[in-house]
């Protein structure tokens, strides 16, 4: 399979919100720990409002423990500005911890008040303009191909909003340009896992574990779950029925191959692969049989005129072969009816071997040896003199 990657042209993301300011209240000033940090944070100190906030739900006036969804949301929009801060603030707590908390705080609203609270309402716009923030971070890195800090950036993202199919898509394909496998493996499985992905994700994950991970196991396992998706989808049905045969798991193949063509009796690569299959277990005449139905179907197609010219010529090279385990007295009697039965398999093949070389004239060079060694042995020295001579030439010689 070739290998299909998602690509990503200049990503433009157009925040929700204008602006990452925060609510304030005019000139009323409530009393208490969460009013003084209010007030702080209002004037930017975000010192002095991490301190009482801090404070506040460390004990209220009353001695207890505050619970109010209004000191939730204050706490969440303080860490919330310590987070997103440029300057000396930004030590006040190490890391995403900050980030953390704030979204801790909101969440907090949520699960405490009805869906129409102010508060609820205030809570899922500031978690919005955060979204939106870090995730036009990760765009303005990947368009500055800064791919490991573009997939930093949507990582964080779904801290605000966890398993985000936008944050976990573009977080997996900054990764896999960043050549960091298993974070992007781990994005688009994510996906997967969660029926989000896409058929582009899909081929994607399938690439990856085949080729970079030699995981044939998890191919199945990706490939069955598109077709749960994408029941109808060709390219899956056939990476299904590529990857049992790579399993040597040859009834499960040969089942879906007869399911496949009973459903697109018109499709030549179902018969090819029957053929393959057939071939590889050394049944020749299905092989035989299922090859030239893919040809009927599609004469240019190279796979099968070269594998059903391969079977003719190996029962040539047989015959050949018997031949020359014969006696010597015995060699010389029959060596002209063994000439002649052999002829019988090398003009069969003959015409498969012309037509693949004539669909890839260029590209494969043992194709064009074997013929030349058809055409000696049918005694054609004009034809096999003059692809010598090609040869020769495709091969800088």
């Amino acid at each position: 399979m070739n290998s299909i990657f998602i690509q990503m042209k200049k990503l433009i993301f157009v925040m929700l919100f204008i602006g990452l300011a925060t609510f304030t209240y005019g000139q009323y000033v409530p009393k208490g720990k969460t009013a003084k940090a209010e007030m702080a944070l209002s004037q930017g100190k975000l010192d002095i409002a991490k301190a009482e906030i801090d404070e506040a739900f460390k004990i209220d006036e009353k001695g207890k423990i505050s619970t109010a969804s209004k000191n939730w949301y204050t706490k969440g929009q303080i860490y919330k500005a310590i987070y997103l801060d440029s300057g000396e603030f930004k030590s006040l707590v190490p890391g995403d911890e900050a980030l953390k908390i704030a979204m801790e705080s909101f969440n907090k609203v949520k699960e405490m008040d009805k869906e129409t609270s102010t508060y609820v309402i205030f809570s899922e716009q500031e978690t919005t303009q955060l979204y939106g923030f870090i995730v036009n971070q990760g765009a303005e890195k990947y368009n500055e191909n800064d791919f490991e800090g573009a997939y930093k950036e949507f990582k964080t993202a779904l801290m605000v909003v966890p398993n985000d199919t936008t944050a976990l898509l573009y977080g997996g394909v900054s990764a896999q340009q960043a050549d960091m496998l298993d974070e992007a493996l781990e994005c688009f499985q994510t996906l997967a896992d969660h029926g989000d992905a896409n058929i582009d994700t899909y081929k994607t994950l399938i690439y990856m574990y085949r080729t970079e991970k030699e995981d044939n196991d998890m191919v199945l396992s990706t490939i069955n779950s598109a077709l749960k998706k994408y029941p109808d989808n060709k390219d899956f049905t056939q990476e299904k029925i590529t990857t049992l045969i790579i399993m040597e798991r040859v009834d499960e193949a040969k089942s879906e191959l007869e399911e496949a063509i009973e459903n697109e009796p018109t499709n030549p690569q179902y018969y090819y692969f029957l053929g393959y299959l057939f071939d590889s277990q050394d049944e020749v005449e299905p092989a035989i049989e299922n090859y030239q139905k893919a040809i009927e179907l599609n004469p240019d197609y190279y796979e099968a005129n070269y594998n059903l010219g391969v079977m003719h010529y190996n029962k040539a090279r047989d015959v050949v072969s018997e031949l020359n385990n014969l006696p010597l007295n015995e060699y010389r009697k029959m060596e002209a009816a063994y000439e002649e039965k052999a002829h019988v398999h090398f003009n069969e093949a003959l015409p498969y071997f012309e037509k693949a070389a004539e669909v890839k004239p260029n590209e494969d060079i043992q194709l064009l040896e074997t013929l030349e060694g058809v055409y000696l042995q049918l005694h054609m020295t004009d034809k096999a003199k003059a692809l010598e001579e090609r040869i020769k030439a495709l091969s800088g010689q």
